[in-house]
């Protein structure tokens, strides 16, 4: 109990905010903070695993100071390869160069910290530069921009515009300037500010509180210009939504430019204690712990790339740590200092921006500790929405991270503002993809098996969407028509001349669309982790298309593998193709019903292609398996996809299994093909199972593929019997939703989940008792019933 206490200290207890509310703000609070204290618990504890030296806050310092120097000492050779590469045809429009502005900004910490006159000067005279760098943009690319009939913006990117004047408001502070040279700097940030309010972008997300953050900043350093006033409005308006607010975003690169610039605007306010005291934020720095993948970082989903914006979220751990004395938040700083940092690139003066923060905001009264938790939600089924699958926190721990987060329900005014105002279209609002039950990372011993699609080749997207829609992830993807299947050499589909063979349809050929996001919905429907599986079960529901699929993942242990079974249930009747589609890089081998597959590459990232995938369809009845070249992530790869099309009658399902497993490149896998089977349930197609024979052992583990087909009743309860729902595999029947059995000779060992009985042969393994049920809608006399259990769990001889 020891973090969750932490934490109440630390949502309480700091100078009286609790004390001070009004009864119902309490409540409110109490309200807000009671499930994450219970997450936390599960969340947080430091124990196990690798551990990671954490980086002196020292080494920071030292880092910019170094940066900055290299910098002013090549400010003219910098400023000459700025003049000589400056492109008018820009979509953005006029640049100015790039690290001089970090550079003053460093300098005049520095000189707020130390007194070092030089650094002043340095500082000073980059400021007072700075509008003479418009001189270099033409006046014809000038004249063709509406948005700048007023002049050019000598700040015109606003993830960049506070960088000029948190420097200016310091040295301001220290009396350095003169007055003339106040009045140029401050007409500057004014007119900046003017050209970044032209457009207007709000709600809780990246784009806003960056604007927000320069807003405040300017107050801060011009609290007695014309402008202030206006320019207080606005911060007001656009920080409202940020601060205390779930962000709408689900794309690993925008959610660490918001965290950062979130923490920017409450330095600017002089409030980061406050900030850190929302239990909006002690979420988010638990969230993005346990994403941590065994690369050292917060893996790339939605709108994102392999190992982007490490530094951004090195420097929300460092604070994030330091604000809630957590050894295990500081690991993560750690972890991802030591994966990608080199104190060596002094070039890096943007770094060296960020890494004066983390001195600001760290501290080194923290050993790391890295969590102890292993598979679980990350971190619930409202605004998380994602399961990762782990056996441990070393870089050669085997992670699988399940993504079902939809676009949710929550800031539906900030995600319509968006959708009625700029052209997004193949993205959730906003940045997020159609990922919705992909598997967007497998890893293990440092090798990636299963990877995301990648960002987008250029704007607004790539071909087809690329590489945002629902084919470029590894999930089932649904249409409601007809793919054109041809048949194999001596099939007997089409009525050819000796039966010969008939070329069908490319799989990615009928998927392919534009790409244009379509809103679905998605549910958690259950999560549960034992020492010998790990098992999820989430839910898609596309209501315009009239169909759901849940995705099934379990995670076998020992052996370790994966097995996935997808279900397709129709809402609508109608003629649907399902397509299970896995991405891979290379496939080293292929057989019948088998893949064998490595990843070498990730963009311009060398991949260790040492452990491998090993890929196998067990259920292939009437289902069309391809493997094919396609452009994904910025390289090509392959899809290989297992195809199931027909038409389905009102709540009718179908379903896929696919197993994975993970093997060193030295490793025969075909051995696996003898060891796995489907076994059918009994009735057939009600529910799916896999037999594994590995060792001395046997388990079959299953799924019953519609969880309503139990309810026969509604005047009385339970609305289900034992009979209407029990499904046979073999020599196991239940009723449960889920089953995990493991044979080793006489004994064994069985977990069953949602259920009344289970019985194995003759042998009754569990039978919960029943108990009378009242209050019948038709009035009839209570009777006997027999609620589900949970799960039940036990090892038994068998008879």
């Amino acid at each position: 109990m020891r973090k969750p206490i932490a934490v109440c200290n630390v949502l309480f207890s700091r100078n009286g905010l609790f004390d001070r509310m009004a009864p119902f703000d309490r409540n409110v609070y109490l309200c807000r903070i009671s499930v994450l204290i219970l997450t936390l618990f599960f969340c947080t504890a430091a124990a196990g695993g690798r551990d990671r030296p954490p980086i002196p806050l020292a080494d920071y310092l030292s880092f910019a100071r170094s940066s900055a120097d290299w910098t002013w000492e090549h400010r003219d050779s910098l400023e000459a390869v700025w003049r000589q590469t400056l492109d008018p045809e820009n979509v953005f429009g006029y640049r100015p160069p790039g690290r001089f502005l970090e550079m003053a900004a460093i300098y005049a910490t520095l000189y707020d910290m130390e007194g070092t006159a030089d650094y002043a000067d340095r500082a000073k005279s980059i400021l007072l530069k700075w509008g003479h760098f418009r001189k270099a943009y033409p006046d014809a690319a000038a004249a063709r921009r509406t948005d700048y009939n007023e002049g050019i913006p000598a700040l015109p990117d606003f993830f960049t515009t506070m960088r000029y004047i948190r420097p200016y408001e310091t040295l301001k502070r220290k009396g350095v300037f003169r007055r003339s040279e106040m009045n140029k700097i401050e007409d500057l940030i004014a007119h900046s500010l003017d050209y970044t309010l032209r457009t207007q972008e709000w709600g809780p997300m990246n784009r806003t509180i960056l604007r927000a953050e320069a807003l405040a900043w300017a107050v801060r350093a011009l609290p007695d210009h014309p402008s202030a006033k206006r320019w207080r409005t606005y911060e007001q308006a656009l920080a409202f939504d940020n601060w205390g607010n779930w962000e709408i975003e689900d794309a690993t690169i925008y959610h660490a430019v918001w965290l950062y610039s979130l923490i920017g605007y409450a330095d600017a306010k002089y409030n980061l204690e406050g900030l850190f005291r929302t239990p909006e934020m002690v979420y988010y720095a638990h969230y993005f712990l346990n994403l941590m993948c065994p690369d050292g970082m917060v893996p790339d989903f939605g709108d994102a790339h392999w190992r982007a914006n490490w530094n951004r979220f090195l420097v929300f751990f460092e604070a994030a740590a330091a604000a809630y004395h957590d050894p295990a938040l500081k690991w993560a700083a750690a972890t991802i200092g030591s994966r990608f940092l080199d104190l060596k690139t002094v070039q890096n003066t943007s770094m060296a921006y960020l890494l004066l923060d983390a001195y600001r905001w760290g501290t080194d009264n923290l050993q790391p500790e890295p969590p102890s938790g292993l598979s679980m939600e990350v971190m619930e089924d409202i605004v998380g929405k994602k399961i990762v699958f782990r056996n441990g926190w070393d870089p050669s721990s085997t992670y699988c991270l399940v993504n079902y987060r939809d676009e949710g329900d929550g800031g539906l005014i900030f995600r319509d503002y968006l959708r009625d105002t700029i052209p997004v279209e193949e993205e959730k609002m906003t940045h997020g993809h159609a990922d919705e039950n992909s598997i967007v990372l497998l890893m293990k011993d440092g090798s990636v098996l299963l990877h995301d699609g990648g960002y987008r080749d250029y704007m607004p997207s790539g071909p087809y969407g690329a590489y945002r829609q629902d084919y470029f992830h590894n999930r089932l993807c649904v249409r409601q028509e007809k793919i054109w299947m041809g048949q194999e050499k001596g099939a007997y589909r089409y009525a050819v001349p000796g039966q010969r063979s008939v070329p069908g349809q490319s799989v990615l050929d009928f998927l392919h669309n534009a790409g244009s996001y379509r809103i679905v919905r998605t549910q958690k429907i259950d999560f549960l982790t034992f020492t010998d599986f790990d098992y999820s079960r989430t839910r898609l529901i596309d209501d315009k298309m009239g169909y759901e699929w849940d995705r099934v993942v379990v995670y076998v242990k020992h052996p370790e593998l994966f097995i996935v079974f997808d279900i397709l249930k129709a809402r609508v009747e109608e003629f649907f193709t399902a397509c299970n589609l896995w991405h891979t890089r290379q496939i080293v081998d292929r057989g019948e019903h088998w893949f064998d597959t490595a990843y070498d590459s990730l963009r311009q990232y060398g991949m260790s292609p040492e452990t491998r995938l090993f890929i196998t369809f067990p259920k292939t009845h009437y289902t069309l398996e391809h493997a094919e070249p396609e452009h994904r992530n910025y390289q090509n790869e392959w899809v290989i996809s297992q195809t199931k099309a027909q038409h389905f009658e009102l709540g009718q399902h179908i379903g896929f299994i696919s197993v994975l497993i993970p093997h060193h490149r030295s490793v025969d896998p075909l051995p696996w093909l003898d060891k796995i089977r489907f076994v059918n349930s009994e009735p057939e197609n009600e529910g799916m199972a896999v037999e594994i024979v590995h060792e001395e052992k046997t388990i079959i583990l299953g799924v019953k593929c519609d969880l309503r087909r139990d309810m026969v009743r509604d005047w009385r309860r339970p609305k289900y019997t034992y009979a209407s729902g029990a499904l046979r595999f073999g020599d196991f029947e239940s009723n449960g939703d889920f089953f995990f059995t493991q044979r080793t000779g006489d004994r064994l060992a069985f977990t069953v989940v949602n259920l009344t009985r289970a019985v194995y042969g003759d042998q009754v393994l569990f039978d919960q008792p029943p108990s009378f049920f009242g209050l019948a809608y038709d009035g009839s006399p209570d009777a006997a019933g027999t609620g589900k259990a949970r799960y039940w769990r036990d090892e038994v001889a068998l008879k």
